[in-house]
């Protein structure tokens, strides 16, 4: 499978992160993998425990804070 076909997209209704080609339009799935662990995991060793983030999506801010649970 050629990378440059791979898509990433989030359920609306599970949340779900799925990694997958889509039809030429992108309005369908022609397969998908549910990839939500791989994509939190990195997004939790991308943005380090004890930070206040700023992320711009589509103009928009969004203020990301991460800490780490003591277990």
């Amino acid at each position: 499978m050629a990378y440059e076909k791979l898509r990433m997209g989030v359920s609306p209704l599970t949340k779900t992160v799925y990694v997958g080609r889509v039809t030429k339009d992108e309005k369908m799935w022609i397969d998908k993998k549910d990839m939500t662990e791989e994509f939190l995991k990195c997004c939790a060793e991308y943005f380090e425990a004890g930070t206040e983030n700023t992320l711009t999506v589509d103009g928009k801010p969004y203020l990301i804070l991460i800490a780490k649970e003591d277990s």
